[in-house]
């Protein structure tokens, strides 16, 4: 059937098939790769932003506001209509609440691991997961408060996500994160390790406790597409299958945790598949949007912003949307991604490559797609404070600069 998204002009279909739904918008420019990543990952396959208190507070200042039509097309209007509702203002009580507990779930009598599973979650950072599952629950409540089990979500879902860090900056040999000395320089790779098994045996251990089966499937998942996002990143795509690879990789290391965590709570909340749709599209959407935020950030954004090295991605071989952009454009940029630019210059010779084959900008209409993706699964939500908040979410995602 064809419906029309209530607050801009999103045209779109919705297609169903076999209990998945597959979102599309006429203004996506890339749309084989949207189409891409609209099916991937659905039912039948089954089996804060890093804010500073000013930003968590205040939002991003009214002067950021500012959009590139040709890229973002329609998204513009719709973001307009909705910008009054800062999102993590209107969770921030909520998300206070799954701070506390968290540090109530992982508490430990060993002092070192006790630190450890701490160190992240006490620190100003992410909080970008629960919140998106709080307003995702409150939207499909009509407004209501999220119940009790999708509070859990919430908890289980960062849990999950702070063991990802301490694992993967061991992987990377990470020096710093959020501003911050990792786990792994601190304490050493075995403590790092072992503070992320721990953080996922409370989760798990959390998760059990809902007794909700199809619910523990859906965040169990969660972990092996970590596991299989990470191998994906070891192992180069084949020739020509670089975006494809990419976006795939993206999903399992990023969106799945949003898009899965989101159709829990709303399984928990009691709310129809249709619904439960709708909670998986916006989550995975809006994930894939933010890492590939993430992975233009590694080109333009700066190291005080971040919190850690910009280029860090390229210096460590890995090839993200940008890169693979330019391959497309330029042949010399393969051989680079072939050995992982591992020669002096390679990774200034890509970054000339870059800019020189507008890859930044195609990055950005990315990133845009899953965008519009996003906000089309939120237009289909009941009309309430929390469904704006979720628009001007995927706004922050666009435009955020760390």
């Amino acid at each position: 059937f064809r419906a029309w998204c209530p607050r801009g002009p999103l045209h779109r279909y919705v297609l169903r098939s076999g209990g998945a739904l597959a979102l599309r918008t006429r203004h996506i420019h890339m749309e084989g790769m949207a189409k891409a990543a609209v099916n991937m990952g659905m039912k039948h396959a089954k089996t804060g932003l890093l804010e500073t208190d000013d930003f968590y507070t205040n939002g991003i200042p009214e002067s950021q506001f500012k959009f590139d039509h040709k890229t973002y097309g329609s998204l513009t209007k719709v973001f307009d209509e909705h910008r009054k509702v800062d999102p993590f203002s209107h969770v921030r009580d909520d998300i206070d609440g799954v701070t506390d507990c968290i540090k109530d779930i992982i508490g430990s009598d060993h002092k070192v691991l006790n630190t450890v599973a701490n160190y992240f979650i006490e620190a100003a950072g992410k909080r970008i997961r629960p919140a998106i599952v709080m307003l995702v629950s409150k939207s499909l409540n009509g407004g209501g408060e999220p119940t009790e089990k999708q509070g859990r979500v919430a908890q289980i879902s960062e849990m999950i996500h702070t063991a990802s860090l301490l694992h993967d900056d061991v992987i990377d040999k990470s020096d710093s994160r959020r501003g911050l000395k990792t786990i792994n320089k601190l304490f050493g790779n075995k403590m790092a390790v072992l503070g992320g098994d721990f953080l996922l045996a409370r989760a798990s251990l959390t998760l059990a406790r809902l007794k909700d089966p199809e619910v523990i499937e859906l965040m169990s998942l969660i972990i092996e597409h970590l596991v299989k996002g990470e191998l994906m990143q070891i192992h180069k795509a084949e020739p020509g299958n670089g975006i494809s690879h990419y976006i795939t990789k993206s999903f399992y290391k990023t969106a799945s945790l949003m898009a899965n965590s989101c159709r829990s709570a709303a399984i928990l909340g009691g709310h129809d598949e249709r619904c439960q749709d709708l909670a998986y599209e916006y989550g995975k959407n809006v994930g894939l949007a933010f890492q590939v935020v993430d992975d233009l950030l590694d080109f333009e954004g700066n190291t005080s912003d971040l919190g850690k090295p910009t280029l860090a991605d390229i210096s460590a071989g890995l090839a993200t949307a940008p890169v693979l952009y330019a391959a497309q454009n330029f042949s010399e940029v393969q051989p680079l991604i072939d050995r992982k630019f591992s020669q002096v210059g390679d990774v200034q010779l890509a970054l000339h490559y870059v800019e020189k084959s507008g890859a930044l900008g195609e990055t950005r209409t990315l990133a845009a797609s899953f965008a519009e993706n996003a906000v089309a699964a939120a237009c289909e939500m009941p009309d309430c404070v929390a469904k704006s908040a979720l628009i001007t979410l995927v706004e922050r995602v666009l435009l955020r600069n760390r």
